[in-house]
C-alpha cells in the first residue's frame, strides 16, 4: 500500500466507527429513550443514561419502552447499515473513497449486530439478553434470536462483500490494509475514549473496558474471515479499493477523533446517579 494513502486510510477507518458508535449509542439508544419521553442524563461511548426508574416504568406501564430502549442500538445499527450497503451496491459513481466509508461503515454496524444476536446471548449479557428477559419462555426466545443473527451473519456477509470486492487473489496485500488496519484503528480509538469513562474502572462484570476488549475479538475476527473466506463481485477492479490521499477526509477524520475521546469518551452530561456507579 502506498504511504501516502494511509492517512486517507486511517482516516476513512476512524469516521467508520466513530458514526457507527454514535448510531448504536446516541442515535440508538439515547434517541429512542427520547422518543419515549424520557430525559437523557448523560451519553458517552458505550452507554446511554436515562432519567428513568425501570422497575417503576415497567410496573406502570409495561415492557414496551424498555424493549425499545434495548434494542434501540442494533436497531440503529441495522438501519444505518442498511442505507450504506444500499448506496454501497447501487450508486456507481462513488469515489474510492465514499466506497471505503459505507463499506466499512456497513461492515462494522454488521460486527456489531452478529455480536449483539449471537455470542452476547450465549454468555448471557447485552442488551437483547434484557429483553429476552421479559418474556416467559425465555429459551426459546434466546434460539430464535440467535438462530436470526446466524441467518444474518451468513447472508449479511455475503451481501457486503459482493457489494464491494473485487477479485484480488494477486492483491492479498490490499485486502489485508483494508481490513486489519481499520480494526487497529477501531481497537486504538475506542480505548482512547475508555481512559476518562468512569465505566473503565469497575468491577469486571460491569467494566465497559473488559466489554470493548469482548467487542474487539469480533472486529478480528471478521479481518480474518474477510480474508480466508473471499466473496467478490467481477464487476469491481482492485485498483478502486485503496483510497486516493485526501486532505478534506483527513481533517474530517482528526476532527471527529478528537471529539470521539476527549469529550464524548467522558460523556456530555452528567452519570451522577447511575446505579453502576452507586
Amino acid at each position: 500500500m502506498k504511504m501516502k494513502n494511509l492517512p486517507t486510510l486511517l482516516a476513512i477507518a476512524a469516521l467508520s466507527w466513530i458514526f457507527v458508535n454514535i448510531s448504536h449509542e446516541t442515535m440508538g439508544h439515547a434517541g429512542f429513550g427520547l422518543l419515549s419521553g424520557f430525559k437523557l442524563n448523560a451519553v458517552n461511548t458505550t452507554t446511554a443514561y436515562l432519567d428513568v426508574n425501570w422497575n417503576n416504568e415497567i410496573n406502570l406501564n409495561g415492557f414496551t419502552k424498555y424493549r425499545l430502549f434495548l434494542i434501540g442500538g442494533v436497531l440503529m445499527n441495522f438501519i444505518t447499515g442498511l442505507v450504506a450497503y444500499l448506496l454501497l451496491k447501487y450508486k456507481s459513481k462513488l469515489n474510492s473513497q465514499m466506497r471505503l466509508f459505507l463499506w466499512l461503515f456497513a461492515s462494522f454496524s454488521y460486527i456489531i449486530i452478529v455480536m449483539n444476536l449471537i455470542s452476547v446471548p450465549i454468555i448471557g449479557g447485552g442488551d437483547l439478553v434484557g429483553i429476552i428477559r421479559t418474556f416467559d419462555n425465555q429459551e426459546r426466545s434466546k434460539m430464535i434470536v440467535i438462530v436470526v443473527g446466524l441467518v444474518f451473519m451468513i447472508a449479511g456477509y455475503l451481501a457486503l462483500q459482493k457489494s464491494y470486492m473485487p477479485e484480488i487473489k494477486k492483491h492479498r496485500s490490499i485486502l489485508v490494509s483494508i481490513t486489519f488496519i481499520p480494526v487497529v484503528t477501531v481497537i486504538i480509538i475506542q480505548t482512547l475514549s475508555l481512559i476518562n469513562s468512569p465505566f473503565s474502572y469497575l468491577s469486571a462484570s460491569q467494566n465497559h473496558l473488559l466489554a470493548s476488549v469482548f467487542a474487539y475479538f469480533h472486529f478480528i475476527l471478521w479481518a480474518i474471515v474477510v480474508n480466508s473466506v473471499p466473496a467478490s463481485n467481477k464487476k469491481y477492479s482492485f485498483e478502486n479499493l485503496l483510497p486516493n490521499k485526501s486532505v478534506l477526509w483527513i481533517v474530517l477524520g482528526i476532527i471527529a477523533t478528537l471529539f470521539y475521546i476527549l469529550i464524548l469518551g467522558s460523556g456530555i452530561g452528567s452519570f451522577e446517579g447511575h446505579p453502576s456507579l452507586q
